[in-house]
């Protein structure tokens, strides 16, 4: 009797990136059944379990082209079109139809877009940073929005939640540079570990206190990533130096 061979180290990666995809297409069917808050959680879910993909792949010493795509495909799902749909179902009543596509699809759209530009730049010059606002960053800060006017029940909720989301939408094809997540270290210096216990923070009390916490969160990392971009661009020292420095 013969036994199936044991998984290859190699493609727990890959099976943490399967995970992520799981999850957003559980948030994708929770949406279309009408529960928009579960929806939310399990966006959330699958952005834990696309943060440990990367970092694994990086800790075995396995990372390749083939994960790279698989990840993208998954986000795809998880943090463009799930969020999307969010949109799509929550604040887009009042619309025309095609119109309401347009807006909604925003995290969609230009998340695509997102993903392939750094596919081929990873590709060509890989860099320790994101051009342009991550789309699993995008996606949280759907999240945040759905938590609060939800929690709230706020009527004009629309007004504030489309102008937004497309504002952050855009980010994502920007020239912005929004630093990587974390190394899961604590020896990687006082930045990386303060980093890294801001985000195990964010994460644990997102959770336990929904918006109040998460909003604030990934407002601070995009206003972060504005001002160090707003700095760099009106500052007297030439960029081609800080270029060679970054």
């Amino acid at each position: 009797m013969k036994f199936p061979k044991r998984i290859n180290k190699y493609h727990i990666p890959s099976l943490f990136t399967l995970t992520n995809l799981f999850f957003g297409f559980l948030a994708v069917i929770s949406i279309a059944e009408g529960y928009v808050l579960r929806a939310a959680y399990l966006i959330i879910a699958a952005g834990i379990f696309d943060v440990l993909d990367g970092k694994l792949a990086r800790w075995i010493r396995s990372p390749s082209q083939f994960g790279t795509e698989l990840d993208s495909l998954a986000d795809m799902v998880s943090f463009c079109l799930a969020p999307a749909l969010l949109i799509w179902s929550l604040y887009t009543q009042d619309l025309h139809p095609v119109l309401a596509a347009l807006i909604a699809g925003a995290p969609l759209y230009f998340g695509a877009l997102r993903l392939a530009k750094y596919n081929v730049n990873q590709q060509i010059n890989p860099r320790p940073y994101f051009d342009g606002l991550p789309s699993p960053m995008n996606a949280m800060v759907v999240v945040a929005l759905v938590f609060y006017y939800t929690e709230y029940n706020y009527a004009g909720a629309a007004k504030v939640v489309l102008p937004v989301v497309m504002a952050t939408s855009f980010l994502m094809v920007s020239p912005i540079r929004y630093p990587k997540s974390p190394r899961l270290s604590f020896q990687g210096g006082w930045g990386n570990s303060a980093f890294l216990l801001g985000i195990i923070g964010l994460v644990i009390s997102g959770v336990l206190w929904g918006a109040w916490v998460l909003l604030p969160g990934v407002a601070l990392y995009i206003v972060g990533g504005l001002v160090r971009w707003l700095t760099r661009a009106y500052s007297v020292v030439d960029l081609g130096s800080v270029e060679k420095k970054i």
